[in-house]
Formats: structure tokens, sequence, C-alpha cells
């Protein structure tokens, strides 16, 4: 699966696989969002969890942010929620659901997508960044897509009324934690 998604340009968004394509100076994509955010979103509610890694990753690197969302993406196809498969998906690390879309098969909706890009962050480098180090630059990537959304959302009539749900991440908390 790896090689055929190769051929399309995309990557895992490992560490190391990050690591190696920063290190070859090539810029990448980083949509924000996983296997709970397709389970958490809805008609009225866009949900994002909390991942500071890829902030970590960009101050030890000296790499920019640009903040971006896409509009629509999690309206294209539908998806069967049931936390029994939220569940499993997350404990194998992959989605394991049924959607269907146009004609009711899995193809995306014929509608529009919109891409919305703020400005790249203009993030330091910082060999050891602390704890506070990424929370700082965490925060203004989380604020700027807030801005993004509310200031885009009503260019797709069936986002006017949405609004984005920043939550923590239960297993990200966890994980501080231990290091801490």
């Amino acid at each position: 699966m790896k090689h055929v998604l190769g051929v399309f340009g995309l990557l895992d968004a490992s560490k190391k696989s990050l690591t190696n394509r920063i290190a070859s100076g090539k810029s990448f994509v980083l949509y924000p969002g996983g296997i709970a955010e397709l389970f958490l979103s809805s008609p009225r509610r866009e949900m994002i969890l909390v991942r500071k890694g890829f902030i970590k990753l960009a101050l030890t690197s000296g790499a920019d942010v640009v903040p971006l969302y896409l509009f629509g993406n999690t309206t294209v196809l539908e998806v069967m929620r049931h936390p029994a498969l939220m569940k499993l998906s997350r404990s194998i690390g992959a989605s394991l659901t049924l959607f269907w879309g146009r004609w009711n098969l899995p193809l995306p909706k014929p509608d529009p997508l919109i891409y919305a890009r703020g400005r790249p962050l203009n993030m330091p480098k910082i060999e050891n960044p602390t704890a506070e180090d990424i929370d700082k630059w965490h925060k203004k990537y989380m604020e700027e897509v807030q801005r993004l959304f509310d200031t885009y959302k009503g260019l797709r009539p069936d986002f006017k009324d949405k609004v984005l749900t920043i939550r923590e991440n239960e297993k990200e908390s966890a994980a501080t934690k231990k290091e801490n």
C-alpha cells in the first residue's frame, strides 16, 4: 500500500518520514486530522484534536509551517459513525468504516472543495525546544487555523453555521505526561 500511495506523492506522517522529507529539502502538506476526526466531525461541527509533534519537528529542523484549512473534505463522503468502529480503527491505526458518496458508491460527491491558506508562521530553529516553545508556536498555529475557518466558512453554504471544535487529544496528553 505504501508504494501505491507513493506514486501519488503521498507519504506517511511518521516523524521519520517527515524528517527525511525535510532533510531532502522538499516541502510537504501535513493535513490536520486523522481517524478520530473522521468519526468526530458532523454536519454541524468540524473537529480537530490537538497534535503538537509537527510543531516540535518544525522547530528542531528550522522548517516553517503554513496553516491551512480545507473546506468540504468532511462532506464529500458520508461515513458510518459507530463507537465500536472508532475504537477498533484507533486500536489498529487505520480507518475501518463504510463510506459512500455519489450514487451511494465510494465516489466523492461533486461538491467544491475550498482551500484556505494562512501566512507562514516564520518559526525559529530551536535545537531542543521546551514544552513552552512548542505550546507557544502550536497556539499561534491553531489561532490561525481558527481564523481561516471563521473567515472563509461562509464560502460554502453547508459550512456557514458549522463550528470548529479544537479538543485535547487524550492519547497525546497521556504521552506528554509520561515524558514529564
